[in-house]
């Protein structure tokens, strides 16, 4: 069964067979090689380990950006998930999954929206955002989607390879809106996907003790909310804003749809060989590595949950995540800039490396230059050619990520601040890559996903990769929210 491409451009007529004699729109065979992110830092000289535990919680360093130098022994800055007078946020971190389902944290607590001083906490992780409820005692999945579309942030998404959401019909009851709704799930993985219940496994709830699909629909509303669009496989756009343009007839390698609370996107080619540099795009990067999945998730025939708290910290930043909140602990009374690599493994003979830089501690929202220059100890041949790049601008937090094509070798890294002259000098080793690789295996899909084309579980996976069957998908009966 081909998947559904659903299109709002003018060009309609033809694109079926456009993408078929692409190539993108059969699903291919599970790639052979697995890249998950690597638990080494190669830039920070920190000894200790990536995580570890604290009072009443667990303190994470994989997504914080940062190397506190200079002052004693190197340390890595990270984000704290904890239980305290203010929320049981380290609870219901791991009701909800944990590192499988959320994956790490990316942000220290705010209150939404980032001018708000008051309400409701919130902590971002990488595939969802928690809302905690004191009244309940209890965490919510939030509608991290309606606060893209508040912000006004949507144009961004659909750049990025986001479905637009479809426009709400005021005239119609919850009842009508929400069958509505629900028939767009037309696409059977994200059905199944949608109605699989990723926290059973680790739940100490008796009512999912075991149970791989949710037994109500409201429980799947709880997760990922109603849908807001249909399946669809976008176009890659350029611009952003009223300047933007489709890249008509490349559409991007994954198909997506999108809810309330979260998104879904099916991988018809494995990432990261997604890469794109829209012209014109007004974000951070410009250069974009498949910005919306967390590395390692985007397998070949696959189902992944969008990495809703990545994109709210950057394209979001200071508008659904405040910039303070972004700010990684411990806080660095006197930041240096400080740049990490993220470098994918190279083929044997392979020429030429595309891989991402991550910096920090730069002003706010500055141009940053960037040149690599051959640093091998014993050049021999042709120098290395030099590579110059340019971030259009810093995040409001004076992070930004950059993707270069450079030819695989070792290089000494300058990053400068164009405005305020800070500087970053290290050496990127582009024949040691920072991601691991495992081969041999039928499927890689997380726990998190689902394979596509056999409901039963690969030899070596856990029960949770599998597909519900048909008869364990609840049937769809409307009924109001759960208050």
């Amino acid at each position: 069964m081909l998947p559904t491409i659903r299109i709002s451009q003018a060009a309609r007529l033809g694109l079926a067979a456009l993408t078929l004699a692409l190539g993108v729109a059969t699903p291919l065979a599970p790639t052979t090689l697995v890249m998950a992110q690597s638990s080494v830092n190669l830039s920070c000289a920190d000894p200790g380990p990536r995580d570890y535990p604290v009072a009443a919680g667990w303190f994470y360093t994989q997504e914080g950006r940062g190397c506190i130098v200079g002052v004693g022994p190197a340390r890595r800055r990270g984000y704290l998930v904890q239980d305290d007078a203010q929320g049981a946020f380290w609870t219901e971190f791991r009701r909800y999954g944990g590192l499988d389902v959320l994956g790490f944290p990316v942000s220290q607590r705010f209150n939404y929206p980032a001018t708000n001083t008051g309400g409701y906490l919130y902590q971002a992780f990488e595939r969802g955002i928690l809302q905690w409820h004191p009244e309940a005692g209890r965490a919510d999945m939030a509608n991290v989607f309606e606060q893209f579309s508040e912000q006004g942030l949507d144009p961004q998404l659909e750049s990025l390879g986001i479905p637009l959401p479809e426009a709400a019909d005021t005239t119609a009851t919850f009842a009508a809106d929400a069958e509505r709704r629900m028939a767009w799930l037309s696409e059977p993985r994200f059905l199944a996907r949608y109605f699989f219940d990723p926290v059973a496994p680790h739940s100490s709830e008796p009512q999912r003790d075991g149970q791989g699909a949710f037994t109500t629909q409201e429980q799947a509303w709880s997760y990922f909310g109603l849908p807001q669009s249909l399946p669809e496989q976008p176009f890659l756009m350029s611009g952003s804003g009223a300047s933007r343009v489709s890249l008509y007839p490349l559409v991007h390698t994954f198909i997506a749809q999108r809810f309330q609370k979260g998104g879904l996107q099916l991988f018809l080619q494995g990432s990261p060989n997604e890469t794109f540099s829209p012209a014109g795009w007004a974000g951070n990067p410009t250069y974009l590595l498949d910005p919306t999945v967390v590395p390692g998730d985007g397998v070949q025939g696959c189902v992944a949950l969008t990495a809703v708290g990545l994109l709210a910290r950057t394209i979001g930043a200071d508008k659904i995540v405040p910039t303070a909140a972004i700010q990684a602990l411990p806080l660095d009374p006197a930041p240096l800039p400080f740049v990490q690599s993220f470098i994918p493994p190279t083929a044997p003979g392979q020429f030429l490396l595309q891989f991402q830089l991550s910096g920090s501690a730069f002003a706010a929202n500055e141009p940053i230059t960037i040149h690599l220059i051959d640093a091998r100890e014993t050049p021999t041949g042709t120098p290395l050619p030099p590579v110059t790049s340019h971030v259009a601008a810093a995040n409001p937090d004076g992070s930004w990520d950059q993707v270069l094509t450079a030819r695989v070798g070792t290089f000494e890294l300058l990053a400068t601040g164009d405005t305020s002259g800070k500087k970053f000098d290290g050496i990127v080793d582009l024949t040691t890559p920072t991601v691991a690789v495992t081969s041999g295996a039928t499927t890689t899909c997380k726990d998190v996903g689902l394979p596509v084309g056999s409901p039963a579980a690969p030899t070596g996976a856990t029960s949770s990769t599998s597909s519900p069957s048909a008869s364990a998908i609840p049937a769809v009966v409307v009924a109001p929210p759960l208050p």
